[in-house]
């Protein structure tokens, strides 16, 4: 009777923690996106509900597997967020502490509390939000190993993407240049539904917009093995009716959300995400033809795609020509320069825009991030840190790999995983997706989800008796 009690507890105790993350992560882009003090806490309240009614469930943490490449992974991320604290500290040797505060002290004409951080409060609120993603997707590994678990979180993700994508649509069409209550003050033509910024919301839109397509892909998959070979039509047509068109209906909606962003490089970063969930799925699917067919197919028609859209879009016909375009190839290179000048020790995070500042001779418009977060978090951590902050991420993507060659049931969330990895990571060599909580939580849960059912059965029982 005792033991039927505590596993009753552990039971809710594994719901509240399920629901409490869920509803934190997916309602999170409402806020701004995410980006705002107040939606960002409530989420990390949610999270920190989560993770301590998982103390209260150690029978699930007991049974979660970690692999070898995932302890790697968790140990080098480890290893960053210590680094990215050591950055904050005064304590660290004087040669070490960025040029600005011993002129500071000059100036002065005293000593002053310096770090390797050229803003060490904005370092410590990217370590918070740093720490925010890492615990989102750790939690997601975890309660995501039932597949029912992980195939809700999926289907709650989706089912807040859509309202918040034709919420953007309705203002768009009825012309109201509003977010939530305030009025934009920027992208006032383009289609940013809860978000400020069309780029990052063209790159959620996108991600909500493959998991529609996975859903449909998947229930089409289950119809098909549940039907009699007698009632396979009339299965078909029911199915068609009931769910295929509510859910393209639903797709083409969110397409237009897609389009109407205005955003380039999302809109090309989404297509090619979703071209990757089509080709890993038939790698999964063990169809290496129609794999490649695939691959064949849609770099063809993103090619025509694009070459059409050059033609009757302003903004695609300057695609390389424009001001954007220009002034985004000096950050590069500045960004470079700033890396070049201190590579090992690093500026601390959130470093970039007075460190830029420093450098922008002849440049009139502010910067606030080096729009590309690969330079950026090789600018902000160092070299050393930063190649150990991507390789954890290329370990994950790794086993998202393994997932797609070996599983047999539930390939949905590898795939899912991965094509998401290919949009949120594709874009953010050109843009800062990583530094929107919106995108990168949600991007990260999505990958810990992936993880969960990564592995088969057989190997996961192994790892935990191990």
């Amino acid at each position: 009777m005792a033991h039927s009690d505590q596993v009753t507890r552990d039971i809710n105790y594994s719901a509240i923690a399920f629901w409490s993350f869920t509803l934190s992560v997916v309602l999170l882009p409402i806020g701004l996106g995410g980006d705002r003090v107040v939606p960002l806490g409530l989420a990390q309240a949610g999270l920190a509900v989560s993770a301590l009614c998982l103390m209260q469930s150690p029978q699930l943490l007991k049974s979660t597997p970690f692999f070898p490449r995932l302890r790697w992974a968790l140990g080098l991320l480890a290893a960053v967020l210590v680094w990215c604290l050591v950055q904050t500290l005064s304590f660290v040797p004087m040669n070490w502490m960025h040029p600005m505060w011993q002129e500071t002290a000059v100036v002065l004409n005293g000593p002053v509390v310096g770090s390797i951080s050229i803003v060490p409060e904005d370092a410590l609120k990217g370590l918070m939000r740093l720490i925010t993603y890492i615990v989102g997707g750790l939690l997601a590994y975890i309660l995501a190993q039932d597949p029912k678990r992980a195939k809700q979180l999926i289907r709650a993700f989706w089912i807040t993407g859509v309202i918040i994508c034709l919420y953007g649509l309705i203002i768009q069409v009825f012309g109201l240049q509003q977010i939530l209550w305030f009025k934009k003050w920027t992208y006032q033509d383009d289609l940013t539904a809860t978000f400020v910024n069309r780029n990052h919301f063209a790159i959620y839109c996108g991600m909500v917009l493959t998991t529609g397509l996975a859903l449909l892909m998947q229930s089409w998959r289950e119809m098909i093995r549940k039907c009699k070979p007698h009632q396979r039509v009339a299965s078909i047509k029911q199915w068609g009716l009931n769910q295929a068109m509510p859910q393209v209906i639903l797709l083409v909606l969110i397409f237009d959300c897609l389009v109407l962003s205005h955003s380039r490089a999302g809109l090309t970063w989404s297509l090619g995400g979703m071209a990757g969930y089509l080709f890993f799925y038939q790698l999964y699917q063990r169809s290496w033809l129609k794999a490649m067919t695939v691959l064949l197919i849609s770099g063809v028609l993103l090619v025509v795609a694009l070459c059409i859209a050059m033609q009757v879009s302003d903004r695609f016909a300057t695609l390389f020509d424009d001001y954007s375009s220009q002034t985004r190839g000096q950050v590069y290179s500045l960004t470079w320069r700033m890396f070049t000048d201190n590579p090992w020790l690093g500026y601390g995070l959130d470093g970039f825009e007075p460190e830029f500042r420093l450098y922008q001779h002849g440049m009139y418009e502010t910067f606030n991030h080096a729009h590309s977060d690969v330079l950026e978090s090789l600018l902000d951590l160092g070299a050393v840190a930063g190649l150990a902050l991507w390789g954890a991420i290329a370990l994950f993507l790794s086993g998202l790999w393994h997932g797609v060659r070996n599983r047999r049931q539930n390939g949905l969330f590898p795939v899912l995983a991965l094509a998401s990895s290919i949009m949120v990571l594709g874009h953010s060599t050109v843009d800062f997706d990583l530094q929107i909580p919106g995108v990168a939580l949600t991007w990260a849960v999505l990958l810990g989800v992936g993880l969960a059912q990564s592995w088969p059965r057989v190997e996961k029982k192994t790892s935990t008796l191990a």
